[in-house]
C-alpha cells in the first residue's frame, strides 16, 4: 500500500512480500540522521523495519506531516515482520485522521490523449466526494462532468485507489480516491469549474507529459507511470 504525503510516498509492506528480501533495512533514527547529513540514495527509496507499536505509529505520523517533503521526492518503505502488523498498522494510521472517499477518472480521447486539470496551481485528474448514498461510480461521473464541462463520458473499467493525506484547517485527512478510466471525445468544449479552483484543463499526451509531470501532484504521477 502506497500512501501519498507532499512529495513523499510511504510504501507499507511486510518482508516476505518485498521482491528483494535480503534488502539492507534501517532504523527510523538511521533515517532521519541520513537526511540531516543529505545522504540521499540514487534510487531516492529508504527501508525501514518498523513494528505496530504506538512509539511508530507517532514516528511515522509525524514524518508525512513534516514541512521538508516539498522540497523532496522520497519514498519510505515501511517493512513489517508480518501481514498481521501490516495490516493493523494501516488501521491505526487511518483512524488518526478524518477519512474521506473521493472517486474521479482518467478520461482518455480517441487519440490517446488523457485529461488533466489545473487544481490550485498542481496538475491532477479530476475527482471529487462521494456523497451520500452515491456509489464511487457515478461520483466519478459526475465530478469529471462538473469539473471538466464534458457532457458524454463512457465509463469503461476500475482502476487501483490511491491514498494521501493532507491538512484542512486543523484537521488532518486522509483521502481515499476509488479511480475509474473513461473516455470521452476531444472536439467537446472544456470548462474548468472556477468555484473549484480549476483554473486550466487540457489534453496530455506522450510529448507534453514532461512538461507537466513535475507539477503534478505525486499520487497522479504514480497514477499515470504507466500511462506514457
Amino acid at each position: 500500500m502506497k500512501i501519498f504525503a507532499l512529495n513523499l510516498c510511504l510504501h507499507l509492506t511486510w518482508k516476505h512480500a518485498l521482491k528483494n528480501p535480503q534488502r539492507t533495512l534501517i532504523s527510523y533514527v538511521d533515517l532521519m540522521n541520513d537526511l540531516f547529513k543529505g545522504n540521499i540514495p540514487d534510487s531516492r527509496t529508504f527501508y525501514l523495519e518498523v513494528s505496530r507499536d504506538a512509539s511508530t505509529l507517532k514516528e511515522i505520523i509525524e514524518l508525512q506531516k513534516n514541512e521538508v517533503w516539498r522540497n523532496l521526492d522520497l519514498t519510505i518503505c515501511l517493512v513489517f515482520s508480518g501481514e498481521s502488523a501490516y495490516e493493523g498498522f494501516i488501521q491505526d494510521f487511518r483512524d488518526y485522521f478524518s477519512n474521506v472517499d473521493t472517486a474521479g477518472g482518467l478520461v482518455e480521447n480517441e487519440k490517446g490523449e488523457y485529461l488533466m486539470i489545473l487544481h490550485r496551481k498542481r496538475w491532477s485528474l479530476p475527482k471529487g466526494q462521494v456523497e451520500w448514498r452515491e456509489d464511487p461510480e457515478e461520483a466519478a461521473i459526475r465530478e469529471v462532468k462538473e469539473e471538466t464541462g464534458l457532457k458524454e463520458v463512457e465509463l469503461l473499467e476500475k482502476m487501483e485507489k490511491t491514498y494521501h493525506t493532507f491538512r484542512k484547517g486543523r484537521k488532518w485527512i486522509f483521502k481515499t480516491t476509488n479511480w475509474y478510466k473513461m473516455r470521452a471525445s476531444s472536439v467537446e468544449q472544456l470548462v474548468p469549474q472556477m468555484e473549484e479552483h480549476i483554473t486550466d484543463i487540457r489534453w496530455v499526451n506522450a510529448e507534453t507529459w514532461p512538461e507537466i509531470e513535475p507539477n503534478a501532484f505525486p499520487q497522479i504521477r504514480y497514477l499515470l507511470s504507466g500511462a506514457f
